[in-house]
């Protein structure tokens, strides 16, 4: 079986491809840079309508910041 995930290295491969530092992307989506830093380092994971924000504010498609896992959490 095969589930969603944040991908988070993704986020910070569109965050730099697309020349937004952290606290520029914190302060499109109204967040503290921290969070950012939490995400992009594997602390936390954004809720998915924070992961839709994070798409609008890096002008890409939210499916660009998922992958696939498979059902033990492994990313294929």
């Amino acid at each position: 079986m095969q589930a969603l995930a944040f991908d988070r290295a993704a986020m910070r491969r569109v965050r730099e491809q697309h020349g937004v530092d952290r606290r520029q992307l914190a302060d499109r989506i109204g967040r503290h840079i921290s969070s950012i830093q939490r995400w992009e380092y594997g602390h936390k994971t954004p809720l998915l309508g924070t992961i839709g924000e994070i798409a609008d504010a890096l002008g890409v498609d939210y499916t660009e910041l998922i992958t696939r896992t498979d059902k033990a959490g492994g990313v294929e």
